[in-house]
């Protein structure tokens, strides 16, 4: 669950629950018996000990009943018992945040091994080869062309940089790849980066280890109950080996957050993973975690990276550690998913809730939204208030499952670069009208008709969205309008259609 609530009404007042004591262990069960919906939380255990206890708080709503109501409910408990604060409030002392919502999210895969791996436990004698897609030199003419055609903020993450590229041998980040240019190349890139403006870091990744990494030990690694060590699945630099929470954040994060701002790095630092999957309690009698205090080292390393490099950032919406972190890169796969049986709609909690208090892009679905050939995509981008995701090179994986869409930005030619950051160029014209939005909280989301939304944001500034092709109350097909709350005589807002990509 990213947010541990759930909440019934009988139509004259509501209750949620929120889920207080072992929230990292909760699952939700519906379903209907004799006529009658029941709801309740299921605590799985899976033999785990806990220095917890299963608990709920149960707030009452009254008046307003609407799932809105429910969401600000839910905002205003995590606010007032402190468990996070407002982006404007956080941007007053770490300003890289308030740059950061100016422009977009600019991801750059420059090398990876093939994935998933043929070779899952490497060494330097069987370690597969390099695929480099792009040098630091080439990120430098990519850098030059967005300043070229006036994007005044961006914020670009290299993802790959460190030894073997992306997943190549974490948790070892250095020497920086040599296939690149090696880190002289690299300052250069980051020197030059920052003189336009922009922010820039580095992807980085303390959840997997792998056994061709140096820094590599067994006593890092989180030991199940059985005694065995976790692996997630193969990736570029073999089979993915868990480690403990702890050991990651005492052995490495407290070594290298030092060593990435001594490079020049300065942004929203990126951790792969540590918000996507519920933490996992770690067995291994030197560093025992249970889940929850496996949480809050995953927390204390996203607040070291956001006190060392200015912000910290993530893959996924959990919200177990929502103090700690200030990006997320999607909160969830894709929108409007298959609902089952008992479902009659689906509504987007999570964005009223954290909208104001996090940064984020929405979907799988809506990276590269820009260039995406349903223009529903960057309306469902607009709609749930994500900052703009452009990812060159999403597409790596070597069996096709590239869960980010089919559409990617390249730098083949440098013909096919300009044109693609063009297309950047284009939606953050749209972006710079929507930016100031980032700083305030979502009031209200509702769907007056199918493919239509209209968000009210606490300001008073009410957001319209046409996701159909028909005209909707004078919503153009496939279009947006921004109303603000104080209009000027005879206006209504600002209208602006979507084109579909060819």
């Amino acid at each position: 669950m990213c947010i541990p609530f759930y909440a019934c009404s009988n139509g004259e007042e509501a209750l949620l629950a929120v889920v207080t004591g072992m929230a990292l262990h909760v699952e939700i069960v519906a379903g209907i018996r004799n006529g009658l919906y029941y709801l309740h939380p299921r605590f799985r255990f899976d033999g785990e000990e806990t220095d917890e206890n299963p608990e709920l708080l149960f707030l009452k709503v009254t008046g307003d009943l609407s799932p809105s109501a429910i969401a600000r409910r839910y905002r205003r408990y995590q606010l007032e018992r402190g468990a996070c604060r407002s982006l404007k409030e956080r941007a007053k002392k770490y300003p890289v945040l308030a740059e950061a919502a100016m422009g977009p999210e600019v991801r750059i895969r420059l090398a990876w091994k093939p994935v998933p791996s043929p070779v899952p436990h490497q060494t330097e004698e069987n370690e597969p080869p390099i695929h480099v897609a792009l040098t630091f030199q080439q990120v430098e003419e990519l850098i030059d062309e967005f300043h070229r055609q006036k994007i005044e903020h961006a914020e670009f993450c290299l993802v790959g940089w460190n030894k073997s590229g992306h997943d190549g041998r974490f948790p070892d980040l250095f020497p920086v790849e040599p296939l690149l240019g090696g880190e002289e190349a690299l300052c250069r890139l980051i020197r030059k980066t920052r003189d336009y403006g922009y922010l820039i870091t580095g992807h980085a990744n303390l959840v997997d280890s792998y056994t061709i990494a140096k820094r590599r030990r067994d006593e890092f690694m989180l030991m199940q109950k059985d005694g065995s060590k976790r692996i997630f699945g193969t990736w570029g630099g073999g089979a993915a080996y868990y480690l403990c929470p702890q050991m990651a954040h005492e052995q490495f994060a407290l070594h290298d957050m030092p060593e990435l701002r001594k490079l020049g790095f300065r942004g929203i630092q990126y951790y792969d993973v540590m918000t996507s999957r519920v933490p996992e309690a770690c067995f291994d009698p030197r560093h025992p975690l249970t889940r929850k205090r496996a949480g809050e080292w995953r927390g204390k390393t996203l607040s070291l990276a956001r006190e060392t490099l200015g912000g910290s950032g993530s893959e996924g919406g959990l919200d177990f550690c929502i103090g700690d972190f200030d990006y997320v890169l999607y909160v969830m796969s894709a929108y409007r998913n298959p609902l089952p049986e008992i479902a009659d709609e689906e509504f987007p909690f999570w964005f009223v809730v954290y909208h104001g208090i996090l940064l984020y892009n929405a979907f799988c679905s809506t990276v590269n939204a820009m260039i995406k050939k349903d223009p529903a995509r960057e309306l469902e981008a607009w709609e749930t208030g994500s900052r703009p995701l452009a990812y060159f090179y999403s597409r790596f994986m070597a069996d096709g499952n590239d869960w980010m869409g089919l559409e990617d930005l390249r730098f083949d030619t440098r013909a096919q670069m300009e044109q693609c950051v063009a297309r950047i160029r284009k939606n953050y014209e749209r972006y710079r009208e929507l930016a100031p939005l980032q700083f305030e909280q979502i009031h209200s989301w509702e769907s007056p008709a199918e493919g239509i939304a209209e968000v009210v944001y606490e300001n008073g500034n009410r957001f319209l969205v046409n996701k159909t092709g028909r005209v909707w109350n004078g919503l153009l097909p496939y279009s947006y309008r921004l109303e603000s709350a104080s209009p000027s005589p005879g206006k209504t807002g600002k209208q602006c259609s979507m084109e579909k990509i060819g």
